[in-house]
């Protein structure tokens, strides 16, 4: 029976994860709901979250930010204590674009900012770019141009191997810096 029990909410986060992929978002979002209470009412902690962080990214594909921001706060600190950085920041910056969408701009620059270190730390160069281009965005949109600027670059920097286009926008992020440091 125990072992039925475990199974169900690992069958459900996969039904959840087929109908996310299947652009069926807020049926998703609900699975992903139920299969986190199910995980917590085993004493499942991290699981739990991790279904909350699924659920928060099916409601922001749904445009719900306020309800995702609702289930995913809480499970970054959840993450951190338990040592799993990727999951952190990972939560973090599902925490960040949540905050985004409902036009916290400080705090989802400051929440993407915490992710984009971990990400870096943890030589995840793909979520490190694309959580400094998100930065990048927000700066931009607040008219802080240089610091769009320095964050972007900062992302590019970060590849190890930078493809053609990257290579090129790079090179020209660093005309206004070297201009600054002269």
């Amino acid at each position: 029976m125990k072992d039925q029990q475990k199974k169900q909410p690992a069958i459900l986060a996969e039904e959840g994860k087929d109908l996310y992929k299947n652009g069926k978002f807020e049926q998703a979002a609900e699975l992903f709901s139920q299969t986190a209470i199910i995980y917590m009412e085993e004493g499942e902690v991290l699981l739990a979250a991790e279904m909350k962080n699924n659920q928060s990214v099916a409601l922001l594909q749904n445009k719900q930010p306020g309800l995702a921001l609702d289930a995913v706060r809480g499970t970054s600190e959840i993450f951190k204590e338990a040592g799993d950085k990727l999951k952190w920041a990972m939560a973090l910056a599902n925490e960040a674009t949540a905050g985004k969408e409902l036009g916290n701009i400080e705090n989802a620059i400051e929440k993407f900012t915490q992710a984009a270190d971990l990400f870096n730390n943890l030589n995840e160069q793909k979520m490190y770019l694309q959580t400094m281009q998100s930065i990048s965005a927000l700066k931009l949109k607040t008219r802080n141009i240089p610091g769009a600027l320095f964050s972007m670059q900062d992302g590019l920097e970060g590849l190890e191997k930078p493809n053609l286009r990257q290579k090129f926008l790079l090179n020209l992020l660093k005309i206004p810096r070297n201009l600054i440091n002269k």
